[in-house]
């Protein structure tokens, strides 16, 4: 557990909303991606969300990990979609099947593998993040240029140690990215 996770536990065990905002910026994203995944309705999804998050906080005291959380998170998170898919049958139909236990664990293992890639990307000095962000967004190198107004040259560096910084930070992860 890290010292974050940490801070985060006994934050959250004290009453701290500073806790709760950490556990809100670390997996409210994840959590939104994966809601929508199951009911495909974005608005839905983060209302799903929120509503976890006032059972976490008035659960806090329950919490010894932040792994018992991230599993409540998501488990509560399936069942209120798969409620939320029930209740509103009339207007959708969805399929459930034998195979959705083994979709959804794919599911949570993605947002977790996009959480702590976001993670890491958001620790990069912040230069290097713009560049890193503006990549990702598929724009080429002048565009990136002429967006930050700074050297083509200067792109191509802070790109490359960018991949070098993730690669190396996230290299004990990179089998997730075969599953």
């Amino acid at each position: 557990m890290t010292i974050d996770d940490k801070y985060i536990i006994n934050g959250l065990r004290k009453g701290n909303e500073k806790a709760l905002k950490l556990l809100y910026d670390k997996f409210f994203p994840s959590l939104c991606s994966y809601a929508f995944q199951i009911i495909k309705e974005e608005m839905p999804a983060g209302d799903i969300v929120q509503e976890i998050y006032t059972k976490v906080w008035n659960k806090r005291k329950d919490f010894d990990s932040i792994y018992s959380i991230r599993s409540f998170f998501y488990l509560s998170v399936r069942n209120a979609c798969l409620n939320y898919i029930r209740d509103h049958k009339k207007y959708q139909t969805v399929e459930l099947d034998d195979n959705m236990p083994f979709e959804d664990d794919h599911l949570i293992i993605e947002e977790e593998v996009h959480r702590m890639i976001k993670n890491e990307i958001d620790k990069l000095p912040e230069a290097m993040r713009k560049v890193f962000n503006l990549t990702l967004m598929d724009m080429s190198i002048p565009e990136i240029s002429q967006a930050l107004n700074v050297s083509e040259n200067t792109i191509r560096n802070q790109r490359a140690r960018a991949r070098e910084i993730l690669r190396e930070r996230l290299k004990d992860w990179v089998f997730l990215f075969f599953l």
